[in-house]
């Protein structure tokens, strides 16, 4: 630190000059930290300086082909899953209340509507929020925006209400223009059954 003392017009004034930047270090990682001091008659406030953290990804964003397809987070819900795991959902309806998932008539969970552009029938939102939802989550959105057909593409997220009143989250891995091909998407089905 070096402080200088100046004389001029019979007025003495004090200049405090202070390295713009020192460097410390706990041992963990190097923070620069910038430090001000006071000068007669006016307060300067200190500042620190700190390197921006790492944040995720978006996941809102478009993905390319190439990208991952995100899956149901269970950190923030403490629900029992039933199942989880890769389904195709085609022209034949799809049963997500037995273990593993199957092809039912009769049972009306999920189905392909449309190829073109591709779309999926069932009691259905479509989750356009930050990351992925949990139980509870899909449940408030269902009670909320629900409808019956969705239009999908690779990285879609949905919320579905099956039969018996379990909640699922589907997450389309994949889509083609074959009703017997269908969508491949990535499930998780909760076990409760909702009153």
């Amino acid at each position: 630190m070096a402080v200088i003392t100046t004389v001029g017009g019979g007025v003495f004034g004090l200049i405090t000059a202070v390295a713009p930047a020192l460097l410390t270090s706990d041992g963990k990682d190097d923070k620069p930290s910038v430090q001000a001091s006071e000068t007669p008659g006016r307060a300067v406030p200190s500042a620190t300086a700190t390197p921006p953290t790492n944040q995720p990804a978006e996941s809102g964003s478009p993905s390319s082909s190439d990208d991952p397809v995100p899956s149901a987070s269970l950190s923030s819900d403490s629900k029992p899953i039933q199942y989880t795991g890769l389904v195709r959902i085609s022209s034949s309806w799809l049963n997500l209340d037995v273990v593993p998932p199957k092809s039912d008539s009769s049972h009306f969970d999920v189905s392909l509507g449309l190829v073109s552009p591709p779309q999926i029938d069932g009691s259905l939102a479509l989750w356009t929020g930050s990351g992925m939802p949990n139980r509870q989550q899909c449940s408030d959105l269902l009670s909320t925006q629900g409808m019956q057909r969705v239009e999908v593409k690779k990285g879609t997220v949905v919320c579905l209400q099956t039969e018996e009143g379990r909640i699922a989250v589907l997450t389309i891995t994949s889509t083609s223009n074959d009703f017997d091909t269908g969508e491949m998407a990535q499930v998780t089905v909760w076990s409760e059954v909702s009153d």
